[in-house]
């Protein structure tokens, strides 16, 4: 990944993190949530996120039920994880509130997407591991 694209995306990440500070929202930090089978969910992201959140270790296998980034009840990529990632919180019901960050929030990366040339590919996180989709980016 181009180092701008992951200082921009770092840069969203951190604006969202201070808006859901703001909002008072807690994240334990345990990796429930990561237990998507348990938790009857999958974990949506676009490219980009895919791209940083593996960094330099992308899985070569991908267990659906459990993050790959999974360690001993800890995320290994808790400064990279996704938006979703970072909206979800295991014992909060989903509110208007965090559908609207999450909305708002995405329309930012698609424009990071625009800006770089990234194809624009919202999709369950294994499947960008599983097709090893590699980042076209324009230089």
């Amino acid at each position: 990944m181009q180092q701008e694209i992951a200082e921009e995306l770092a840069r969203l990440y951190a604006d969202l993190d201070a808006e859901i500070a703001q909002r008072a929202w807690r994240c334990r930090a345990c990796g429930a949530c990561c237990h998507f089978a348990a938790h009857g969910h999958e974990l949506f992201c676009t490219a980009l996120e895919a791209e940083f959140l593996a960094g330099d270790e992308a899985p070569d296998a991908f267990n659906h039920d459990v993050c790959p980034f999974l360690d001993d009840a800890r995320c290994t990529r808790r400064d990279r994880r996704t938006l979703a990632c970072r909206v979800y919180h295991c014992e909060a019901s989903p509110t208007d509130a965090m559908s609207a960050l999450s909305e708002a929030y995405l329309g930012r990366l698609k424009v990071l997407h625009e800006r770089f040339g990234v194809r624009w590919r919202y999709a369950v996180l294994s499947e960008h591991f599983s097709r090893r989709n590699i980042l076209h980016c324009k230089d």
